[in-house]
């Protein structure tokens, strides 16, 4: 634990003082790609799973994960315009967001594998790298769990494994806005109302996991976070410690959620080391 911990102080190092880590780390490119591939897959229920590719389709495959009512276009701005430069990248809309029906069951990350599945599938991929972002960082650690085989490389930013592990002041206000939206939709039926709340809705007792869990994870990991991230630090350093060889690196001054100087600056030159180039 101590040597990661080491490790990730000197990668922190590495990006505060700007060395190339990769190549045009000094300014990359934000314009939103034309999508190679946009489809629906269909769920096992029947929903139809909207999705989109960027990037060369021959390239190595790289599953980018959207935050809690996150599109397939979370990205679009962000990261996605040099990941896609490099890889196949593949994105989702989950259920409720984009073109994505909600759908009638219950909204879990279980359920979200099961529809990722069929994205894959309906694509032909058999093998990929995740990255992940919030409960689509939470999203990568389930379905790694569950689909190991298929998991060359994992990176999560701002991922929790359970709610214990979120800050109480950000879960009281989960918990409240759930709790106002669940009766706002009972005297109004309002279907919008409806997503709104199943959505929100994952953040409530969920994930389920525990540190012995992730235990079985056995490919490469690097776990992200902010220094002032709506989890506890403790529980993100437990994650990275759960996981044997996991990477860690905490952005300093950083909250849950990346500004662009972050992106730039620390994310994606992290990244880009940690996938390679794709080739």
């Amino acid at each position: 634990m101590r040597m990661k911990r080491v490790l990730s102080l000197l990668l922190v190092m590495i990006l505060a003082a700007g060395t190339p880590i990769c190549a045009a780390a000094e300014g990359y490119d934000h314009t939103p790609p034309a999508p190679t591939m946009t489809g629906f897959a269909a769920a096992e229920d029947g929903v139809m799973i909207e999705y989109a590719v960027y990037g060369d389709p021959n390239a190595e495959p790289l599953v980018l994960l959207s935050p809690n009512n996150g599109s397939m276009h979370a990205f679009d701005g962000d990261i996605l315009p040099e990941l896609a430069k490099r890889f196949m990248v593949v994105t989702f809309s989950t259920r409720g967001t984009g073109n994505t029906a909600l759908g009638g069951q219950r909204l879990t990350f279980e359920l979200d594998c099961a529809d990722l599945l069929a994205v894959l599938g309906e694509l032909g991929v058999t093998s990929m790298n995740v990255y992940g972002f919030s409960d689509g960082g939470n999203l990568g650690l389930v379905f790694t769990l569950a689909h190991p085989e298929m998991v060359r490389r994992l990176a999560v930013k701002g991922a929790n494994i359970n709610t214990r592990g979120t800050k109480l002041s950000s879960q009281i206000g989960i918990v409240w806005r759930y709790i106002r939206l669940s009766v706002e939709y009972f005297f109004t039926r309002d279907p919008q109302t409806l997503r709104r709340r199943n959505i929100t809705g994952k953040m409530v007792g969920q994930p389920t996991l525990t540190f012995d869990d992730l235990s079985a994870i056995s490919c490469p990991v690097l776990n992200i976070y902010g220094e002032h991230d709506m989890f506890y630090r403790s529980h993100s350093q437990g994650i990275t410690g759960a996981i044997d060889g996991a990477q860690e690196l905490m952005i300093e001054g950083s909250g849950h959620s990346a500004t662009l100087e972050e992106t730039d600056g620390v994310l994606l030159p992290a990244l880009l080391e940690f996938f390679g180039d794709g080739a």
